[in-house]
């Protein structure tokens, strides 16, 4: 291009399919240059990410008629094991954008696999952003948290990405200040996260979320429904289940009796006496042969099928008001499988309860 044109950049501000004209056509030409007569779609590995593409906004800017609210909160100040959970947010948005390509359009797009036709252009979303956060700090981190998501629930459905799953205390703290009564919680995970205090870690960890959870006055153990465990817990965690009622199905039991079965009866106990349920899914649930990228992976989980299979079953559940996922360290899987299934299970509950 001439050095001496300071006219506007070509394609900048032009609609999708719209034909570029006025003050955007480009002033010189060769043999092998046309002018294109219209801008393509973006693709999925383009542009700006929020996740499904979603449009920016602060969460105090939200207005009633946005369905959901992505939060991201970019913390592993608390892990005990591998970091890299900061990065989780930002990896899954960017893999979003995958279904975002496909159904994102307004015509939408079939999912084969659910046997639905779905169209985000159906659903109102925004992507509100990362709530702030103090590396190594988990205090200030934790209020901080708490506000922004709860600004998030007083207007749409908030989805929170961490982070470490310490996150889901100050997460399910915000949403219990926007939502009124008692508050059930749904937990598909491969360890409990019930320890009360540490010695080494102290009381609020990426161990200790569940426990500080039911300190709150609008949750209890008794309305807990966990799925998936599988690790070695501390002593005393079987005396835990039976004394404060907690519904746990262990990963032995999904495979007896199946992953739907096992979140139907999660379900069930959540909802029971209690106004909302609280979703919270650490990705460590799932075996680490289909989700190597976490801090604390397992062996024996859940297959990539069966948490598919039981966000669709969960996105179902109308008592359900927020959800997180959590525990996604990118940087531990250089194939992006984890991430990639991370945001495949988000779609899959958004698209069940929305579509």
């Amino acid at each position: 291009m001439d050095s001496a044109y300071s006219g506007p950049r070509p394609l900048i501000g032009v609609p999708v399919g719209q034909p570029i004209t006025g003050p955007t056509r480009l002033r010189h030409m060769t043999h092998d240059i046309t002018e294109p007569t219209a801008r393509p779609p973006e693709l999925s590995f383009a542009g700006i990410d929020t996740f499904f593409g979603a449009d920016p906004a602060d969460p105090e800017a939200l207005t009633d008629d946005v369905d959901v609210g992505f939060v991201g909160v970019p913390f592993d100040g608390s892990v005990s094991r591998r970091p890299g959970t900061r990065y989780g947010p930002r990896a899954l948005r960017a893999a979003s954008r995958w279904q975002e390509q496909f159904a994102g359009g307004s015509a939408g797009a079939h999912n084969v696999d659910t046997d639905r036709h779905v169209s985000y252009a159906d659903i109102e979303m925004r992507d509100c952003g990362d709530a702030p956060t103090v590396p190594n700090d988990v205090e200030r981190t934790r209020d901080q948290v708490a506000a922004y998501v709860q600004a998030v629930t007083e207007s749409a459905f908030p989805v929170v990405f961490g982070g470490d799953h310490y996150i889901t205390y100050p997460s399910f703290a915000g949403v219990a200040n926007a939502v009124e009564g008692d508050i059930g919680l749904i937990h598909l995970d491969a360890h409990s996260d019930t320890a009360d205090e540490s010695d080494v870690y102290g009381d609020h960890w990426h161990g200790s979320p569940m426990a500080r959870i039911d300190e709150l006055p609008d949750a209890s153990y008794e309305t807990h429904a966990m799925v998936g465990i599988r690790c070695y817990e501390r002593d005393g965690f079987p005396e835990l289940v039976s004394e404060k009622g907690i519904h746990v199905d262990y990963a032995r039991d999904v495979r007896e009796k199946g992953i739907e079965a096992a979140i139907d009866d999660a379900i069930a106990h959540a909802t029971d006496g209690t106004d909302a349920v609280y979703l919270t899914v650490d990705i460590d649930s799932v075996d680490p042969a289909f989700a190597p990228g976490t801090g604390t992976p397992e062996p024996g989980g859940l297959t990539s099928s069966e948490l598919l299979v039981a966000m669709d079953a969960l996105g179902a559940c109308s008592d359900i008001a927020a959800m997180d996922l959590m525990e996604v360290a990118p940087r531990l899987d250089p194939t992006d499988s984890t991430a990639m299934l991370g945001s495949m299970a988000v779609a899959r509950f958004l698209e069940r309860r929305f579509c």
